[in-house]
């Protein structure tokens, strides 16, 4: 480890990881770069991750381990970017994945360049593979023309492949961590609003696509915000509430656009607002006629 290298908080949380959290680990562990502290929430498991974990802290390895109740992983990740307030960046860790060797020294050479005064999010490319991380196929997210509206409703600078500077992490913590169920997509709203986004094109991670997985990447995750939406609990509406809470600006027009998902009842007006938004809501053309019916019905 270089001396006055930048500190790296890694920040996992772990549910019923037992399986993969081992493997995962190793990768951390494995890392070329040296100046890495490991801080993990368990949410709440009943198997023996926190076993597994423990075995690691005996052998000495650099980890806090904080032990609390089932809030689920997106509070359970802003209550532990909270906890890490000791560092220079901050990097999300799904607990089923692995980690290439230069995963953390890409993001870090990269970060150390800018202007660290402005809120940055460093994202690196990662193979989507199977359970026996077989199979990958690369990501793909260049040329988007990401917006503020598409961030507002889809996520897909997943948080296991994000590194984060201290001016990020101060805008996510403005936020109640009550109010936020889902950490990454509340990271790339902020960051496409207030920061910048890097796209690595360097694949530097594997991660697993389960059918038990929080990811929003996996198509149970999409099923599972479909049936959600259907119900009236789509997780667009707890990032838009929270958005126009802490960002109350009425007269800039993001907030006029997070604020037409703020319903405590079905409105007319503002599902016909959003139902025919001029622009695009989503970059999958399917997922944008499933949103726009579901908004014209007032579930979104």
């Amino acid at each position: 480890m270089e001396v006055n290298s930048p500190k790296v908080n890694v920040l996992i949380s772990t549910y019923k990881g037992e399986k993969y959290i081992k493997e995962q680990l190793d990768s951390i562990f494995n890392q070329s770069y040296g100046n890495i502290s490991i801080y993990i929430r368990d949410d709440g498991s009943e198997d023996s991750t926190l076993d597994i974990i423990e075995n690691y802290i005996s052998e000495g390895k650099k980890v806090r381990l904080i032990k609390g109740n089932n809030i689920g992983f997106g509070k359970s990740f802003m209550s532990l970017l909270k906890i890490a307030d000791d560092g220079d960046y901050w990097a999300f860790c799904d607990q089923d994945d692995v980690w290439y060797v230069d995963k953390i020294k890409w993001a870090v050479e990269y970060l150390e360049t800018q202007d660290n005064s402005e809120p940055l999010m460093y994202h690196s490319s990662y193979l989507l593979a199977d359970e026996n991380l077989e199979n990958g196929t690369k990501s793909n997210l260049w040329n988007q023309n990401y917006t503020f509206a598409k961030s507002l409703t889809e996520v897909i600078h997943m948080g296991f492949s994000c590194v984060i500077n201290s001016e990020m992490r101060d805008l996510m913590l403005r936020a109640e961590i009550e109010n936020i169920s889902s950490h990454d997509h509340w990271a790339e709203l902020l960051a496409v609003k207030y920061g910048r986004i890097y796209e690595d094109d360097r694949v530097a991670s594997i991660h697993r696509r389960l059918t038990e997985s929080q990811s929003s990447s996996s198509l149970y995750a999409r099923f599972r915000w479909l049936k959600g939406a259907m119900k009236g609990k789509s997780e667009i509406l707890p990032v838009a509430r929270e958005y126009c809470r802490v960002f109350d600006d009425k007269k800039d027009k993001d907030w006029y656009i997070a604020n037409l998902f703020v319903n405590d009842g079905y409105s007319v007006t503002k599902s016909l607002k959003k139902a025919f938004y001029p622009h695009r809501w989503r970059s999958s053309i399917s997922s944008e006629i499933v949103l726009r019916a579901l908004m014209l019905i007032g579930k979104v």
